[in-house]
């Protein structure tokens, strides 16, 4: 809800002195006051309006309302902006490299400039236009008895109290992980104390059904002398808790917390007891910790929880968690015709079946959606009334909707106010795509939920923190980690809990076109002018240029505008009239150019134009998107030279698909742009006169302190020594160099302390690799194609021929001595197609040096003509678990299982993969 947005931008004209008419100032100060009071309410009124129509209008009327006063403080801000730029380029004596600071600075002082920029007569009527509809609506407020937030009332009447008995027959698909829990219930152990087995699944997956069945499991039973189970909830009442356990919970006074926790402890001590804590919420460990102190039974007791949230059970002090997975197809069948065919005839399960397992495939592996399904098909009897509930999105099923969404909606209510407005966004997305957290959080950058004024650092961890929250509580679906980078995250949304996000945002005015298949969400009265004119998220893709055109010359209030794949030749001049646009991505669209109106996008964050392959320049005005925060221009193979403008935009944070050299443009544009973080994508072209090497010393990639992830892609010829005085970003933690066509590698890069990654390919002129040895948390080496090199020596490693020559050869300890590739844990060499020898070290080197004492896994692929491995690195390298030989004939007759001479050699290795 955008009401907390609001409160936020309206706090600064409350709080400082700005040059407002009086009315006016008493009108802001009116609805600053007035939202308050909902803010009190908005918990439990977003909690009804999930079930309850009337609730539902108001939070609209309300959420319409917000977003009219945020477009009105942001032409506000737009106007202050335009015209300090506008005075700054007229001033013949402005220095331009400095345009973006000196705005940023007047921008400052916005709120005493105000009175010189805005019309304050319109101000005032504007302000009370918006008083008044706010008192309608607080009006109305009234009559649904809102309970305010921390009130004892507020969210417990919607929630189903568990009891500890089921149906084992209606228990489907759940074999597999019952049988695991049974085993974690039930082993024995030399431990000492009480165990905390946590259950952890979003909201609908059966947690609850699969405790039950565990509870009453004759093994169970066998096993714990003292049983109890516990419907616990919200909020977490540890004195409820413990007259459970005690077997008197409707006793009125059993006195104080202190005697009852006593009262616990001698009723458990000397017993082997399973204690289920069904649906906790609690991530205050202050009210669990005194329960949990006095839970103390004789050695395999056990505590079972079921939560919706892994950042709970870590609370709760788990000793083992385990993920509840999805149901497969066939078992949500099995539950929905259950439900559906109770008592229907052999020919109507027959006339019905195709169709309906089909339905059951919408349900996603979601046992609650599937009988939900099941029992509003119970009422259907008709083979076209199920066909349109095949055919229908899950959000307009109201029967299904109000159960399966009632269900979600508590773990949606138990989110923070940001945490909500990070998820709703997500009715972006289509379903089934994989999602990069990356480009979340440029969306919830353009949405505001980020802020982009603040320092880079600390963005980023507040949107990381976000996203683990949300995914915690089982929003997201973590897919990939990379364990080199961990803002390198990809992720998916569950189809039910996307239809979720989608129904919550009903009102958000998100707009999606899709030229392969049908819009899937806002399909009401979508082409109404009024409703397009109220979008503030559009995403179109494969939609024809006539089509888009049309919608986008009325997108007026729209924030985030996504067009991939598109066949739009031009965009429109009116695109310089979306002023509250902060996410531009045209990806993959066959524009040439773009219009100069596109520099008048004052708040424009993120410009991605991945992909525009006829995009030929950019504006010469770029230098006025002082707001701009990522420039992403991978693949734009026609894009020559920036406007010279772009080393302005001091303010970027992440730079893709620059091109610099010959024909491009300069790289000392990048000399002012210490902002820059993340990942920097660099496209050297032609570097090789003394003018290149002027403007690589301009660059000081040395000063890029928040750089991590460097790619240098080589697309002509580059001078060494450009390449030697490139310095490196300090923090740099991985880099790739792609189509490296040096004779030799630039000094830097054994002088990298902090590269944890490094990738090299296509690299065909280097005849040797340098001493990455040398490098100390380096973790993976990629090399790819090096079709010269006839040799890997000791350099490599980084030890010299006199290694030892002034020392004395004696044992030593492995903590004397000297380290090389101390952190490596992957290497990898691929298509060596000259590489003959790999260099072992001699029986001297041993007692001197320690080699790769990390080392997991070796690849060899495609390398034909190298005749062995180094024999005696191999048996110093006692972590290694993997090896893997593939096309490489000489390795592989050598050391093939069973026939290859050297096969002992590797025998040592767990897992030898050769083909």
């Amino acid at each position: 809800m955008s009401v907390f947005a609001v409160l936020e931008r309206l706090a600064p004209f409350v709080e400082k002195e700005v040059n407002l008419v009086l009315n006016s100032k008493q009108d802001i100060q009116s609805l600053y006051s007035n939202l308050k009071q909902i803010q009190e309410v908005l918990q439990d009124a977003e909690r009804r309006g999930v079930t309850d129509i009337s609730v539902k209008t108001w939070l609209e009327k309300l959420q319409e309302w917000s977003y009219e006063v945020d477009d009105m403080l942001d032409e506000w801000e737009t106007k202050i902006l335009q015209q300090q730029i506008q005075k700054l380029e007229e001033n013949d004596e402005v220095n331009h490299a400095t345009l973006g600071e000196k705005v940023c600075h007047l921008v400052q002082s916005f709120y005493t400039r105000f009175q010189h920029v805005v019309d304050r007569r319109s101000t005032a009527l504007e302000t009370k236009e918006l008083n008044e509809r706010l008192d309608l609506i607080l009006e109305e407020k009234e009559k649904f008895n809102f309970h305010a937030s921390g009130s004892e009332n507020l969210g417990g009447s919607k929630r189903v109290e568990s009891t500890s008995f089921v149906d084992e027959s209606c228990v489907y698909g759940r074999t597999s992980d019952k049988d695991n829990l049974l085993g974690k219930l039930l082993s024995e152990g030399e431990e000492i104390g009480t165990k905390i087995v946590s259950l952890v699944g979003p909201g609908g997956l059966g947690k609850t059904t699969l405790a039950q069945s565990l509870y009453n499991d004759s093994k169970t039973k066998e096993y714990f002398e003292l049983r109890s189970w516990i419907y616990v909830s919200d909020p977490f009442d540890e004195r409820r808790i413990a007259k459970t356990i005690l077997g008197d919970e409707e006793t009125a006074d059993s006195g104080r917390l202190q005697m009852l926790l006593q009262r616990v402890l001698n009723h458990v001590s000397g017993k082997k007891f399973l204690i289920v804590l069904d649906d906790v919420w609690t991530e205050d460990y202050s009210k669990w910790e005194p329960l949990k102190s006095c839970l103390k039974g004789l050695p395999g007791s056990r505590i079972l929880v079921t939560t919706r949230s892994e950042r709970v059970a870590r609370v709760m002090g788990s000793h083992e968690i385990q993920l509840l997975g999805y149901l497969s197809d066939a078992d949500c069948w099995s539950i929905l015709s259950g439900i559906a065919f109770a008592g229907r005839r052999i020919e109507e399960r027959e006339k019905l079946e195709g169709v309906g397992i089909k339905i059951a495939m919408k349900c996603k592996g979601l046992p609650l959606a599937a009988r939900s399904m099941g029992s509003m098909l119970s009422f259907r009897n008709s083979l076209r009334e199920w066909e349109y509930v095949l055919e229908s999105p899950l959000w307009k099923l109201e029967e299904v909707a109000e159960e399966v969404f009632r269900v979600l909606n508590l773990s949606y209510c138990n989110l923070s106010p940001v945490l909500k407005r990070c998820f709703s966004c997500c009715a972006i997305y289509r379903k089934h795509v994989s999602i990069h957290m990356r480009k979340l959080f440029r969306i919830w950058l353009a949405d505001g939920y980020l802020s982009s004024k603040e320092p880079v650092d600390e963005v980023y961890l507040k949107g990381l923190k976000n996203f683990e929250n949300l995914a915690m509580r089982s929003f997201f679906q973590v897919v990939r980690r990379d364990n080199h980078d961990e803002s390198n995250i990809i992720f998916k949304i569950h189809d039910i809990v996307q239809d979720f996000a989608n129904f919550i945002s009903k009102s958000e005015y998100c707009f999606i076109m899709d030229g392969r298949q049908h819009s899937s969400h806002q399909t009401e009265n979508d082409l109404s002018l009024e409703n397009i004119r109220k979008v503030r998220s559009f995403s179109a893709r494969y939609i024809s240029g006539d089509v888009l055109t049309s919608y986008l010359i009325h997108l007026k209030r729209v924030r985030l505008l996504s067009l991939v794949s598109c066949n739009l030749k031009e965009l429109p001049q009116e695109i310089g009239e979306l002023i509250h646009l902060r996410y531009l991505e045209l990806r993959n669209i066959p524009v040439p150019e773009l219009p100069e109106t596109l520099c008048n996008l004052y708040n424009l964050q993120t410009l991605d134009l991945e992909g525009c392959e006829k995009l030929s320049a950019l504006p010469q005005g770029i230098h006025k998107l002082i707001n701009l925060r990522r420039l992403l221009m991978y693949t734009t193979t026609e894009l020559g030279e920036l406007p010279q403008g772009f080393s302005e935009l001091t303010g970027l944070w992440t730079l893709a698909g620059f091109k610099v050299g010959r024909g491009a443009s300069k790289l000392g544009y990048l000399q002012n742009l210490n902002q820059l973080q993340g990942s920097l994508y660099l496209v050297l072209i032609d570097m090789d006169d003394d003018n290149d090497l002027v403007e690589a010393q301009k660059a000081e990639l040395e000063n890029k302190i928040h750089i991590r992830q460097l790619v240098l892609r080589f697309a002509g010829n580059v001078r060494i020594d450009v390449m030697d005085v490139l310095q490196q970003p300090p923090n740099l933690q991985r880099l790739r160099l792609l189509g490296y066509n040096c004779h030799r590698f630039p000094n830097w890069i054994t002088s990298l302390n902090y590269l944890r990654v490094l990738d090299i390919r296509r690299c065909e002129n280097c005849s040797s690799l340098p001493a990455l040895g040398k490098l100390p948390m380096l973790e993976k080496l990629t090399v790819y194609s090096m079709g010269n090199l006839k040799c890997i020596g000791n350099e490599f490693l980084g030890i010299g021929d006199n290694i030892g020559a002034s020392q004395e050869i004696a044992p030593s300890s492995s903590s004397s001595k000297e380290t090389k590739f101390p952190k490596l844990k992957e290497l990898s060499f691929q298509q060596f197609s000259a590489w003959e020898e790999w260099e072992d070290i001699s029986e001297d080197m041993e007692g001197i040096v320690c080699i790769m004492p990390s080392l997991h896994a070796i690849q060899i692929i495609e390398c034909p003509k190298l005749k062995a491995l180094p024999h005696r690195l191999l048996h110093l390298t006692s972590s290694l678990q993997f090896l893997t030989i593939r096309k490489s004939e000489l390795l592989l007759e050598r050391y093939m299982k069973g026939s290859g001479d050297d096969w002992h050699i590797i025998a040592h290795v767990h897992n030898v993969e050769t083909e």
